[in-house]
């Protein structure tokens, strides 16, 4: 009895031996095995499981928004096994910067988000953000460095990295009366003295009489406009061939500069324009000329669709009566413009960097970008689409779009922020008449030193 219990149990394993050869015989014909977390599931090769979305954790403005949305939906399209699930944060602008650094200091920085232009070089510094070439080097050589400007290739990048891709563009522009102009015989600015002489023009008593102007040219000459003094002024400094900073010194100390100041000054001084710029907000010079008040207004390329409904003018009616030239050659013998914009960043924590950069890499490509600017007449920063748009339809973006040839980009410095305030401070000193223009440079140059810590040359 005993020895028949025995051969019985030698059977029953037998047989076990052979079924668990068949099972493993079946898992390397096309069953998967999932042991995370210590469980075991079986996937049928003729119905695959869907994976969970991976999630993607973003900031951004309203504006910019639905544009993201569009490449998440192209993505999951044509990705239906790699989707992805948007967990987006729209912010007004004012609560953009200090919700990003808040986020980043505590470890909690989204996968990607929007900054403005000038942040870049402090968040890089910061260890904030995800070099481009580090995630996608391909697309770097063969994208970012063939069909953006020249510009924001350079001023994108912080000591060498690349590390933002431009959404868009904007730039700084003389607005004129076009119709005026024309009227009076009088061709639109390409240096300082022929802008001072149209300003001056339209200052005289008989010609405000004529069009209702109470004076010649408005442009932000103060604290008071903050960054849109800087960003729209900076272009006086370079057409008279003076910048702020060169070789890692302070330049700005120049002659060149002082120059840019003292012409600034004579727009005042000479009653082409009133000490009142000083108190101008960010948007009140363009404000003056689409209310018909001013003949010429220092303005930036993004008031192109606030002037149009200011003004009710037609497409046709801002053909005839809205000039733009970039701003007037100086002492340097060129035209000059400043290059602004908002850019699009991976943080050095994100989650998913590389899901981000394709996200990123559809959201700035041409198709979804040439839609963005025509949609809200901002520059693009791609030179394909700046060539594909419509001549006709799409004039202003078009005609502006060759001024990015000349543009530069404001410093590219972690201390950008304090640099842009000493800015600030020197024209407004000098317009004001509280300081001479020599003084007043050489005391924010001195400044300038002071807060980057950077040698005046």
């Amino acid at each position: 009895m005993q020895k028949m219990k025995v051969l019985v149990l030698v059977f029953v394993l037998a047989v076990m031996t052979i079924l668990a050869g068949c099972g493993a015989k079946s898992s390397d014909s096309g069953a998967s095995q999932n042991t995370q977390g210590g469980e075991s599931t079986a996937e049928s090769s003729a119905e695959p499981t869907s994976a969970e979305p991976t999630e993607l954790t973003v900031i951004n403005q309203d504006r910019w928004a639905p544009y993201v949305e569009k490449a998440v939906k192209i993505w999951n399209e044509q990705h239906p096994d790699k989707q992805v699930k948007l967990n987006q944060l729209v912010l007004g602008y004012p609560q953009l910067r200090q919700k990003i650094t808040t986020a980043a200091a505590a470890g909690q920085a989204p996968d990607f988000s929007l900054i403005d232009s000038v942040w870049v070089a402090e968040f890089a510094d910061a260890g904030y953000l995800k070099p481009l070439d580090s995630i996608d080097p391909d697309w770097v050589e063969n994208d970012f460095k063939k069909d953006f400007y020249p510009v924001f290739v350079g001023g994108d990048s912080y000591e060498g990295k690349p590390y933002a891709i431009r959404s868009q563009t904007d730039m700084a522009l003389i607005w004129f009366r076009k119709d005026w102009f024309s009227q009076e015989g009088i061709q639109p600015p390409k240096t300082w003295d022929e802008l001072m002489a149209a300003a001056k023009h339209f200052s005289q008593k008989d010609v405000q009489a004529k069009y209702g102007n109470s004076q010649g040219i408005a442009f932000p000459g103060g604290m008071k406009a903050g960054e849109t003094t800087t960003s729209l002024l900076m272009p006086f400094f370079w057409s008279s061939g003076a910048d702020v900073f060169k070789d890692g010194k302070v330049v700005l100390d120049s002659t060149e500069s002082k120059a840019a100041v003292q012409f600034l000054t004579d727009l005042v001084g000479e009653k082409a324009s009133t000490k009142e710029v000083i108190s101008y907000e960010w948007d009140r010079a363009t404000k003056l000329l689409a209310t018909g008040k001013v003949a010429l207004s220092v303005g930036g390329s993004y008031e192109y669709a606030m002037i149009k409904n200011t003004t009710g003018w037609s497409d046709d009616e801002m053909k005839e009566k809205l000039g733009f030239v970039p701003i007037p050659a100086g002492g340097s013998g060129k035209v000059a413009t400043s290059a602004g914009g908002m850019d699009y960043v991976i943080y050095e924590q994100a989650k998913q960097p590389e899901l981000a950069m394709e996200i990123l890499k559809i959201v700035t490509g041409p198709e979804l970008m040439k839609e963005f600017v025509v949609d809200t007449a901002q520059n693009s920063p791609r030179i394909s689409v700046t060539e594909g748009l419509d001549k006709d339809k799409d004039w202003f973006l078009a005609e502006t779009g060759k001024f990015l040839y000349d543009a530069n980009v404001r410093p590219v410095i972690p201390e950008y922020a304090k640099v842009s305030e000493q800015i600030q401070k020197m024209i407004e000193s000098a317009v004001s008449g509280k300081t001479p223009a020599d003084q007043a440079v050489t005391e924010a140059a001195k400044a300038i030193s002071d807060v980057t810590g950077l040698p005046q040359q």
